[in-house]
């Protein structure tokens, strides 16, 4: 929130005409960049809870989770962007989760897992990989979301451009249709100076086990994991990013990957 925070002071300064150098009119430029600011924050929570109501319960709940104003609004983008096809994408009860585990498909998908694994140790002798083959939990998916370093970044710059985009008169306060319109507009089409790392809660592929992290072992040591920061020196600079590659297209075709935004060499779709 600190950009927004100084892109509400800037803007309460130069709409009163208040000096910035002027010590003495301090205490007035305190009060007024308070009020402004916080009028600003509560805009904006207003457009966020009125824009939620067109959303699937499921995703309305999930938002209700979310730590902050900034990772709310961030996705809620997501899921106006997915809002097609989120009920299709949705991430799984716990139900549905066990009911997954004893079916035939999900046998098929381990099996496919596991020969990805004997290709890649036949390969590169000495190494190893390891996967996780459990569902992703809504729960894990909000509380990595609420957690992440990239997500903060990237909702951060779309605070800061969402508050400058709503300080526009034609957006009245108290939202009616038109200036929920423009807001959906706005917020769909905003391009986000980077990409989080992880996907919106409930709209990850790894909640309905349709993605798979393969990292690498060297005996009980994860020598290539989960990390974007070991992806230069380690996956590429090593060369396990075409290792891995290798592996998967030739031990099965029901794998689609890398994937490419945000850049993960360890995940490959899964189709059943």
């Amino acid at each position: 929130m600190k950009n927004s925070l100084l892109l509400a002071l800037i803007f309460c300064l130069t709409s009163m005409n208040v000096p910035i150098n002027a010590a003495s009119q301090g205490q007035h430029r305190e009060i007024v960049c308070a009020y402004v600011t916080t009028k600003a924050a509560d805009k904006l929570s207003v457009y966020i809870s009125a824009m939620s109501k067109k959303l699937d319960a499921r995703a309305v709940e999930a938002l209700a989770k979310i730590d902050d104003t900034g990772r709310r609004l961030l996705a809620l983008r997501g899921y106006l962007r997915s809002e097609r096809s989120l009920a299709s994408k949705w991430s799984w009860s716990t139900d549905q989760i066990e009911r997954y585990k004893q079916s035939a498909e999900y046998r098929e998908a381990i099996t496919e897992v596991e020969n990805v694994r004997k290709r890649f140790e036949t390969l590169n002798p000495g190494y190893s990989i390891h996967v996780n083959t459990q569902v992703r939990s809504l729960e894990a998916q909000i509380k990595s979301w609420n957690n992440t370093k990239s997500v903060q970044m990237a909702a951060d710059d779309l605070v800061t451009g969402v508050t400058r985009e709503i300080s526009n008169p034609v957006y009245e306060d108290v939202p009616d249709q038109p200036s929920l319109m423009r807001f959906e507009r706005f917020l769909k089409n905003y391009k986000v100076v980077s990409t989080p790392t992880v996907a919106v809660p409930g709209l990850s592929p790894h909640g309905q086990l349709r993605a798979f992290d393969f990292q690498i072992k060297q005996g009980d040591k994860i020598i290539a994991g989960t990390n974007t920061s070991v992806i230069k020196d380690i996956w590429d600079g090593q060369g396990w990013t075409e290792k891995l590659r290798t592996a998967v297209k030739s031990a099965s075709t029901k794998f689609n990957g890398p994937l490419e935004s945000p850049r993960e060499p360890w995940h490959y779709e899964y189709t059943p």
